[in-house]
């Protein structure tokens, strides 16, 4: 008969065999599901926060490029608002000098119209090829605030505080509507003349000097081209060169769109800036960043398309058959922004690209005569 003691050993004995641990085969199975485990989930995380991180850079880019175009519609939706249908009188080059776009083949003043394009002109650092080249716009448009929505009438231009300044003289006590560097569009019989404010001299006169921050005054003692076309018809046998028929002076508003050096896209205000000094009287605005591309087109009142309506027949712009008034011919502008993020994506290591566009129709351009 066996002992309580050796009973109570064997049954130690089973239960031990009973509880043994895994095998080696067991514990790489478990690891292996384990793993695969965890990577699904990795993976999953990694392509959650993959996903989460373009749909952040799309919204930052589709913000900024948004409301670029939203303000190039709205200046394009503005151009010609109480204005003039034909544009105003500028210098000779002034538009070339000013925005960068071809030199005329002419030696004769522009024509600031309602609407400038400029074709392909631009590099910037976003670019892969230097073949690759952004437009330019530009928008004029009357001031509706400037003395309550009306002109002010003019009695007269002669020489102002110096033989090369051009003073206006008013019918009225009008020159406090008036502020030093305001774009102002003068009447001038048939003729509209765009110039800048340089001084208020007293309630009833301003002086236009040379050398204003856009250089769009002219000598009022100049010759030929460089000579303004408000000054005094003295001897009546060269009414053809000057006007003593000044009747009427309004402010408006010149504004443009490029794409800079570094792919900046910047909204730029000619004048009008109120309370700065000489230098900064034109004022770059930043709107998007990492541009790579800005481009126009085109329909005009006969239904053509064109990235440049004033390239005349040869397609080429400076050339002598450019046709510049068709500016006024634009009824509606398309605007192309391919803008790129600034960080790479995690797969693909490129920045994203993304394109957007919309058209305006430029409805004063047609409508609004003067």
């Amino acid at each position: 008969m066996k002992s309580p003691f050796t009973y109570i050993l064997n049954k130690s004995k089973s239960i031990h065999q009973q509880q043994s641990g895994f095998s080696v085969m067991e514990l790489l199975i478990g690891m292996v599901i384990f793993l695969v485990v965890t990577g699904s989930i990795y993976g999953l995380l990694y392509m959650g926060s993959i996903s989460k991180n373009r749909a952040s850079r799309r919204t930052d880019v589709l913000k900024n490029a948004r409301a670029a175009i939203h303000l190039i519609g709205r200046d394009a939706l503005n151009a010609g608002l109480h204005y003039h249908q034909k544009g105003a009188i500028v210098p000779d080059d002034f538009i070339s000098n000013t925005l960068g776009t071809p030199q005329d083949a002419d030696n004769d003043r522009d024509i600031l119209t309602s609407v400038i394009a400029g074709d392909n002109l631009f590099n910037n650092d976003l670019q892969s090829s230097s073949t690759e080249k952004t437009d330019t716009i530009a928008f004029a448009y009357g001031d509706l605030n400037f003395n309550n929505g009306d002109t002010i009438d003019l009695k007269e231009s002669k020489q102002g505080a110096s033989a090369s300044t051009t003073r206006l003289e008013f019918k009225d006590a009008q020159t406090s509507n008036v502020n030093p560097y305001d774009l102002m569009l003068v009447e001038a019989g048939s003729t509209q003349v765009a110039v800048m404010a340089s001084s208020i001299i007293d309630s009833k006169n301003i002086d236009l000097a040379l050398n204003d921050p856009l250089g769009i005054n002219l000598a009022h003692n100049g010759s030929g081209v460089n000579r303004t076309l408000l000054f005094e018809c003295n001897p009546p046998s060269d009414v053809d060169d000057c006007t003593n028929s000044i009747t009427s002076l309004k402010r408006f508003y010149w504004v443009s769109y490029k794409v800079k050096q570094d792919g900046t896209l910047v909204r730029i205000v000619y004048g009008n800036n109120t309370g700065r000094p000489f230098d900064e009287q034109i004022q770059e605005q930043p709107l998007a960043y990492n541009v790579k591309d800005l481009q126009f087109k085109y329909v005009l009142e006969d239904g053509t398309v064109t990235d440049n309506p004033a390239a005349g027949p040869d397609g080429t712009v400076g050339t002598a058959d450019d046709e510049p008034n068709n500016f006024n011919l634009i009824r509606q502008v398309t605007v192309t922004i391919t803008v790129q993020s600034t960080e790479l994506d995690e797969q693909t290591k490129k920045p994203e690209t993304i394109e957007l566009d919309a058209t305006f129709s430029v409805r004063n351009l047609q409508y609004d005569v003067g």
